[in-house]
C-alpha cells in the first residue's frame, strides 16, 4: 500500500502546484487599463458593430480621414466591443487575465512534456510570468502570447511524435493573422523547428535525448516543413495582405527613419537600469535560463539553444519581446533545472517539498507584482491619470464643436468617450502618413509650426500634455489657457 500512497501525494502535491500556477497567473494579469490603443481598438469594434463592415479609411480622424487603411486587428476588436457590451471594461480585463493564465498554462504543459519536475516548471513559469507582467494589457499583443505558447506546446508534442497536431495550426494562423500583426511570428517558429530538427539529423549534432531521437525521423521532418511552407499563403488571409509580412519589422522603422522616435517607448531597448527594477524578473529568467543552458548545449539540442538564444536577443532589443521570451525560454530553463536539481529535491519528503515549494512560488509572485506595478497596477478600472477624463469632461461642456487637437496618446479614448473625431490617436503609420507625424512632432518645440498646424486643421480646442508644447501655447497670444487638468492642460483659440 505503501507505493500507491506515495504516488497519490505526489499527484495531489502535482495539481496543488499546477492549481497555484495558474490562479498566481490570472492575479498578476488583473491590472488597471494604462493602455491608449485599448480605445482605438474598443472604438474600430464599436464602428463595426454599428455598421455591420470593416472600415477601410481612417474614421478616427478629421486631419486624415480619407486615408486608406488596413485593419488586420478587426476579429481582435469585434471581440474585444463584444465582450465590453456583455461584461464592461472589468469583464474585458478578466478575459485578458484568463488569456494570459492559458498563454502559461500552456508554457507549463510545455515544461512538463519536457521533463520539468513540477515544482521548478511551477516557480520557473512564475517568474517569467512576472517578467512579462508589463505587457499585460488589453491589446491583441496578449492573444498573440496566448497563440505562441499554444505554438511551442504543439511544436513540442510533434518532438515527442504527435504530428497530427500540427493540423491544428492551420486555422490558428488564419486566426493570428486577423487579430495581430505579429502572426509572422508563428511561421517562424515553425519553420525554425523544422531547419533545427533537420540540421539535428546531422550526427555532428544527433540529439542524445532518446525519447526524441526515436521520435523524430525523415517522415515526421516532412510534414513539419509542408505544414511551415503552408502557413505563410495562410497569414496573407487578412485585410491587410501581403502587407502583415513586413509589418512588425517596417511599421517602427518607418516612424524611426522619419525622427519619430519619440513616440516609440514601447519598443526600446532594455534600460540597463531597469535590470534590477522593472525588469527584475526579466533579468532572473534570463540568468537562470543562461546558466541552465548548458543542459542543452550538452544534449546537442541546437532547437532550445537557438529558441533561447533568439527569444532573449530580440526582448535586449526591444523590451516589447520581453514576454515571448518569458513564454519561450521558461520551459527549456525549467527542463534544464530539473537536471540540476533532481538529487536535492528527491530527498526533500513531500510535506517539505510542498511547503518550501509553494513558499518560492508566493514569494516569487509578489516580487513580480512589486517589480512591475508601475507600468500594470493592480486592480479593476481605469490606472489613476492614465487618461484625460476630468480634461475631456471640461471640453466637452464647454467647447462640444470645433476641431480638437490632442496628443498621440489621447486619441483612442477621447474618440471612444465622445466620438468625436480626433487630431492624431495611436495608431501611427497605419493610419497617418509620415509627414503628418513629423509636422506634429515639430510642433512640440515650434510656434511656427504650431500655428501652421493651427491653420490647416482649423483647429479651435487643444488638449495638450506635453510640457513643451505647453510652453508653446502658453508663449502664443492666439491662445487661452482656460483648464489645468491632472492629465493635461486645455486651451481654446481666442476671437480674432
Amino acid at each position: 500500500m505503501r507505493g500507491p500512497t506515495i504516488v497519490n501525494r505526489q499527484s495531489a502535491i502535482g495539481n496543488l502546484f499546477v492549481g497555484l500556477t495558474l490562479a498566481l497567473s490570472f492575479g498578476m494579469a488583473v491590472t488597471k487599463v494604462t493602455s491608449y490603443d485599448t480605445w482605438v481598438h474598443l472604438s474600430l469594434g464599436r464602428w463595426m458593430f454599428e455598421n455591420g463592415r470593416l472600415p477601410h479609411t481612417n474614421l478616427l480622424s478629421h486631419t486624415q480621414p480619407d486615408r486608406p487603411t488596413h485593419d488586420h486587428q478587426w476579429l481582435f476588436q469585434a471581440g474585444l466591443y463584444g465582450v465590453w457590451r456583455a461584461a464592461g471594461i472589468d469583464g474585458a480585463t478578466l478575459l485578458k487575465a484568463a488569456i494570459v493564465a492559458a498563454a502559461f498554462a500552456f508554457a507549463l504543459a510545455t515544461a512538463r512534456r519536457k521533463g520539468a519536475e513540477v515544482v521548478v516548471a511551477a516557480a520557473v513559469i512564475i517568474v517569467a510570468v512576472g517578467a512579462a507582467r508589463f505587457r499585460f494589457t488589453l491589446r491583441p499583443q496578449v492573444v498573440g502570447l496566448l497563440l505562441t505558447g499554444l505554438y511551442l506546446y504543439l511544436l513540442e508534442r510533434w518532438r515527442g511524435g504527435g504530428c497530427r497536431c500540427l493540423l491544428i495550426l492551420l486555422p490558428l494562423q488564419v486566426l493570428w493573422a486577423n487579430i495581430h500583426g505579429s502572426a509572422i511570428l508563428g511561421c517562424g517558429l515553425v519553420a525554425a523547428y523544422a531547419a533545427a530538427e533537420t540540421l539535428k539529423q546531422h550526427p555532428r549534432f544527433h540529439i542524445t535525448d532518446s525519447r526524441l531521437k526515436s521520435a523524430i525521423g525523415n517522415q515526421q521532418l516532412a510534414m513539419l516543413w509542408l505544414c511551415a511552407l503552408s502557413l505563410l499563403p495562410l497569414t496573407l488571409v487578412n485585410p491587410h495582405g501581403l502587407g502583415i509580412l513586413s509589418l512588425p519589422f517596417t511599421h517602427a522603422a518607418k516612424q524611426v527613419s522619419s525622427g519619430l522616435k519619440e513616440l516609440l517607448q514601447d519598443r526600446a531597448s532594455i534600460a540597463w537600469a531597469d535590470l534590477g527594477s522593472r525588469h527584475l524578473c526579466f533579468t532572473i529568467l534570463a540568468a537562470v535560463g543562461l546558466l541552465s543552458l548548458i543542459g542543452s548545449a550538452l544534449r546537442r539540442d541546437i532547437t532550445e539553444v537557438g529558441l533561447f538564444a533568439g527569444t532573449l536577443a530580440a526582448a535586449l532589443y526591444s523590451e516589447r519581446f520581453v514576454d515571448l521570451f518569458a513564454v519561450a525560454a521558461a520551459p527549456i530553463a525549467a527542463r534544464n533545472l530539473t537536471r540540476l536539481l533532481n538529487a536535492p529535491l528527491k530527498r526533500l519528503s513531500p510535506p517539505l517539498l510542498a511547503c518550501l515549494g509553494a513558499t518560492a512560488i508566493l514569494g516569487l509572485a509578489f516580487l513580480g507584482k512589486v517589480s512591475s506595478d508601475r507600468d500594470t497596477p493592480f486592480g479593476l478600472g481605469l490606472a489613476p491619470a492614465a487618461f484625460p477624463e476630468q480634461e475631456l469632461a471640461f471640453i466637452q461642456e464647454h467647447f462640444p464643436t470645433g476641431n480638437l487637437f490632442n496628443e498621440f496618446e489621447h486619441g483612442g479614448y477621447i474618440y471612444w468617450r465622445t466620438r468625436r473625431p480626433v487630431f492624431i490617436d495611436s495608431r501611427g503609420e497605419l493610419a497617418y502618413d509620415m509627414a503628418f507625424f513629423r509636422a506634429y512632432v515639430d510642433a512640440w518645440t515650434s510656434r511656427d509650426s504650431w500655428r501652421e498646424l493651427v491653420e490647416r486643421y482649423g483647429l479651435r480646442v487643444a488638449l495638450v500634455a506635453r510640457p513643451p508644447l505647453q510652453a508653446v501655447l502658453l508663449s502664443d497670444g492666439q491662445w487661452e489657457h482656460v483648464f489645468p487638468g491632472p492629465v493635461g492642460a486645455v486651451f481654446v483659440r481666442k476671437a480674432n
